[in-house]
């Protein structure tokens, strides 16, 4: 799973399976891949909400003040940032797709994983290849439909699912929250829908955008009759 696989590769993890407190075991087939790929849409939705506000204030900026000099910088950021906005959502699409096709050629097959929760650090396996990590490198706790999602840096997961793990998810949940004393946000913010929160900021985006251009355009032409 090349989005929940950090560069601190540790040799010889030693075998303390039959320790751990909590595990979820699962094979991360497509349906998995793409429900906990719903995270990558997090950034997603919040730069697209930060421009469409952006776009809002200014048109109504230059609409209030009367600028006629700016109608045509509203109508040029305002279709620029709709596509750039466009390109963004289905550029995460696309590397989601990409990832778990990669993830197919590597393994050959849906790999399986297993995370484990010890009581001092984590262990991330996948086909047989361990990883350890510890409770201080989690700096953002997510969820999505199936996942927990631990996040490390350089936008890395170690993610647990929820329909195979051996206690109550709010236990779990309650011990992470516990354990990783450095997430600043001390809840688990829910990501399954950013997708489609993603898509409908996108086409208010566009819908504005256009809308605005119209607008612009008509306050322009009434404005240059006015000056003549």
């Amino acid at each position: 799973m090349s989005e929940n696989i950090t560069n601190a590769d540790i040799e010889n993890v030693n075998d303390e399976t039959k320790s751990a407190i909590y595990s979820s075991s699962f094979v991360m087939d497509k349906e998995l891949f793409y429900d906990f790929s719903s995270v990558s849409y997090n950034r997603t939705k919040k730069i697209i909400l930060v421009f469409l506000c952006f776009a809002i204030f200014v048109c109504l900026e230059v609409i209030i003040v009367g600028n006629v000099g700016n109608y045509d910088i509203v109508i040029a950021y305002s279709l620029a940032i709709s596509f750039i906005m466009s390109v963004t959502y289905f550029n995460t699409a696309r590397t989601i797709d990409k990832n778990y096709k990669r993830n197919l050629i590597s393994f050959g097959k849906d790999p399986e994983a297993k995370e484990e929760l010890f009581e001092d650090k984590i262990i991330s396996s996948a086909e047989g290849a361990k990883r350890e990590f510890f409770y201080h490198q989690v700096t953002k706790f997510f969820e999505t439909k199936q996942f927990i999602l631990l996040h490390l840096q350089y936008h890395m997961y170690i993610a647990i699912n929820k329909n195979t793990l051996n206690a109550d998810i709010d236990e779990v949940k309650a011990f992470l929250v516990e354990k990783c004393a450095l997430v600043k946000k001390r809840k688990f913010m829910n990501c399954a829908n950013d997708r489609k929160i993603s898509l409908v900021l996108l086409i208010a985006l566009i819908v504005f955008s256009v809308a605005a251009s119209v607008v612009n355009l008509i306050l322009k032409t009434h404005n240059i009759q006015i000056l003549r």
